[in-house]
């Protein structure tokens, strides 16, 4: 796991009004990056760097939606058993409880934004590849 100073520093704080989403956009070679924006009471900001050949795999949030945004690049969305292709400007909504994982299977990165709330923000991974936790 990458250690708080190779990161960019979390906002605990007054967020800004306006973030510069290139500030967060680190790409790791080993595993999908997360770089949390910032955090709420009631939301949760994330900016997700997943390379070629990486998973975010199949987890859910107990109480909270997560809708996520693709910012660039493209791959597939997988969504309470059915499997979707994304791509830059693509959407999608996970509603509490309902299984979702992201692959990319491109050789360029795949950039997504997501925003998950209100409530608690828990991940209960379905398919562990590791012991590592992703979130």
């Amino acid at each position: 796991m990458m250690g708080r100073s190779e990161t960019t520093q979390i906002r605990r704080e007054k967020p800004p009004v306006v973030f510069n989403l290139d500030d967060y956009r680190r790409g790791l070679r080993d595993r999908p990056n997360d770089a949390e924006i910032t955090i709420s009471r009631q939301h949760k900001v994330d900016l997700w760097t997943i390379q070629g050949g990486q998973s975010v795999p199949l987890h859910m949030h107990t109480n909270s939606e997560c809708i996520l945004i693709v910012l660039s690049g493209q791959g597939v969305y997988r969504l309470d058993g059915q499997s979707y292709d994304i791509k830059k400007d693509s959407m999608a909504v996970a509603p509490p409880g309902k299984p979702h994982g992201i692959t990319n299977n491109n050789a360029d990165p795949l950039v997504v934004l997501t925003v998950e709330g209100p409530g608690s923000f828990d991940a209960k991974v379905l398919e562990p590849e590791s012991d590592e936790k992703f979130y």
